[in-house]
């Protein structure tokens, strides 16, 4: 299935908490929403031919697929492009969406059928590049070109105050992550770092700074039960982290406020011969059976889109790739691929070519 409509390249995408609604953000300074034109009948496979699921990279046809409607456009939202866009996860009315005008925008239809600016969050000295809430929706976390992290406390009706802003990175922080069972909060930086950050007693720190990779982190995703930290880089591997006893021994490049709490060790890695260029997105499914540990999806500057299978078992964790779609936006970068919260095997991708793909993976 593809989604065309957005006029630049497509940078996010996110779904909302019941995996029913897609919202995606673009260079064209817009954010879309689309959903299924009958979701009993999509998730069940009734309206899904095998035509309509396969990608012609010679085709030019940009026509929406019939069982995918935009159902809502939110035009000129920012003044600059939108790089980043993520559902309120607990009631999903809310978006937010974080823009290169170093601004974050949250809107709402509380009182109305289409979303509504509520609230412009200010800060950030130049470019804005990933948005995130926490899991019970209180706490909005944001990024930017500035190398700083804010931390954004909701106070309900639209009022946001900043709680906290971190700076121990030191170069642009690419992407913020919130833990899915903890008051963590995972960064992803241009400085080949991951910093972990964690509260104590209203007081954020970085309490793990994660090393390994060799050029730029991109991005990352938990494990479902948070067990596990995947993150993909410019050096073109797929690193897996687990979380380990407490570090007491800090390091004398942390920074300031670089308190040793957590400890984080690579336990599986994807070499650098699997992707052939950097890795922008990675995504971690639901797991499917108590045995196994999910599916990973990773979105890449080699236009392919691949899955890996992960599992647990006596000598550690194992990552093998599962598929590969090659040519999977044309000739064009993936910028991200997200797996549905609900309907396990449906994956979404979106690209440099401006189109948003839906994809059907078997158990």
């Amino acid at each position: 299935m593809h989604c065309v409509g957005h006029e630049g390249r497509v940078w996010q995408v996110s779904w909302d908490a019941t995996g029913t609604r897609l919202a995606t953000c673009s260079g064209d300074k817009s954010a879309r929403i689309w959903a299924p034109i009958s979701p009993e009948h999509f998730y069940s496979g009734e309206t899904i031919s095998t035509e309509d699921m396969q990608v012609d990279s010679d085709n030019d046809d940009r026509k929406t697929s019939p069982s995918w409607q935009c159902i809502e456009i939110i035009d000129n939202a920012h003044k600059r492009t939108v790089r980043s866009i993520a559902f309120e996860p607990t009631q999903s009315k809310a978006l937010a969406t974080a823009s290169f005008d170093g601004t974050t925008a949250i809107w709402d239809t509380a009182d109305s059928s289409t979303h509504e600016c509520i609230a412009t969050l200010e800060g950030h000295e130049n470019e804005a590049k990933s948005v995130a809430w926490s899991p019970s929706g209180q706490l909005l976390a944001t990024c930017g070109r500035d190398k700083s992290v804010w931390i954004w406390e909701s106070n309900g009706e639209g009022d946001f105050d900043c709680i906290s802003v971190l700076m121990e990175h030191t170069q642009d922080v690419k992407m913020v992550l919130w833990h899915p069972k903890e008051d963590l909060l995972a960064s992803f930086s241009y400085d080949n770092t991951i910093r972990v950050w964690k509260e104590d007693d209203d007081d954020w720190f970085s309490a793990a700074t994660i090393s390994g990779h060799t050029s730029t982190v991109w991005a990352g995703d938990f494990s479902a039960n948070g067990k596990y930290l995947a993150s993909v880089s410019d050096d073109r591997t797929v690193r897996v982290w687990a979380q380990r006893a407490a570090n007491e021994e800090g390091s004398a490049n942390a920074g300031f406020y670089y308190r040793p709490d957590l400890l984080y060790e690579c336990v599986a890695m994807v070499p650098d011969s699997v992707h052939t260029r950097a890795i922008y997105s990675v995504s971690w499914s639901e797991p499917s059976s108590e045995s196994d540990c999910g599916r990973l999806a990773t979105g890449c500057g080699d236009n392919t889109v691949r899955v890996f299978k992960v599992t647990e078992g006596t000598n550690g964790l194992d990552v093998a790739l599962e598929c590969a779609q090659e040519h999977a936006h044309g000739l064009s970068d993936i910028n991200c691929v997200k797996w549905n919260p609900k309907h396990k095997g449906w994956l979404a991708t979106c690209g440099d070519d401006g189109v948003v793909r839906i994809w059907y993976m078997e158990p």
